[in-house]
């Protein structure tokens, strides 16, 4: 018994599957830039309804979701039109995951 809860422990540690968070914003965390920075990789971001005049910089974690509470029809992220929303400069992984948001105003450099 003791030799198959420390596979089933080295298991949850090499697949990460133990420290999977929630941040909701903005109950737990006031802005979702703040969330992206504190999220561990596999963390979820969810974001409940509303306008969020946001330029966010992708962090560098694998498998980071953000995640609307309600849809498009009621979160969105909106760029202000200066520079794009979601600017993703580093190397994600097939686990990483924005859905649900309605995105606008973004601007990208010789548009």
């Amino acid at each position: 018994m003791k030799r198959v809860m420390m596979i089933i422990a080295a298991i949850a540690l090499t697949f990460g599957v133990s420290g999977a968070g929630l941040i909701r914003v903005p109950d737990d965390v006031g802005s979702i830039p703040t969330a992206l920075f504190l999220a561990a990789p596999y963390d979820t971001v969810l974001v409940a309804p509303g306008t969020y005049s946001v330029n966010l910089e992708w962090p560098a974690k694998d498998g980071l979701k953000l995640l609307s509470e309600l849809g498009p029809e009621a979160t969105i992220l909106d760029g202000g039109g200066t520079v794009q929303v979601i600017g993703i400069y580093t190397k994600v992984d097939t686990m990483t995951v924005v859905r649900g948001f309605t995105i606008r105003n973004g601007h990208a450099e010789g548009q």
